[in-house]
């Protein structure tokens, strides 16, 4: 049994199948997933769990090399934005083109989250350099 880190089985599982340059997502309560792509939902209620401490808790356990979050969040979600440019620098693209990668994810992991735009696409990379 674990003693540190996720613990949510499903999600321990599919980060650690992750390979360099697979993409996958961490959502708000809102995201339209497509169907083909897997959803591993956290959130029990509109508010809960938020999005950054699921977040953070994924920061700690995956390297990523490359994120993209919605353009949108910076004027309509600035707590979210700042959480994302501090951490992360992703590059911001338009809703609908954000929307459209969510396709080619192997996952998404969807919060509680119940503010807008609280959404970021990331890049699995290498723990090496």
């Amino acid at each position: 049994m674990r003693t540190t880190g996720i613990i949510h089985a499903g999600l321990a599982s599919a980060l650690t199948a992750l390979r360099h340059t697979d993409l996958f997502a961490v959502s708000d309560s809102g995201l339209p997933v497509p169907a083909a792509v897997p959803v591993i939902d956290l959130g029990i209620s509109y508010g809960f769990p938020r999005f950054a401490p699921i977040l953070d808790l994924i920061l700690r356990e995956v390297t990523i090399e490359a994120a993209w979050a919605s353009r949108e969040v910076t004027t309509e979600n600035p707590e979210a934005a700042t959480l994302l440019t501090g951490n992360l620098h992703p590059e911001l693209l338009d809703h609908e083109a954000f929307k459209s990668r969510i396709a080619n994810c192997r996952f998404v992991v969807r919060t509680g989250e119940a503010k807008p735009y609280a959404n970021v696409l990331l890049r699995a990379g290498v723990p090496w350099t």
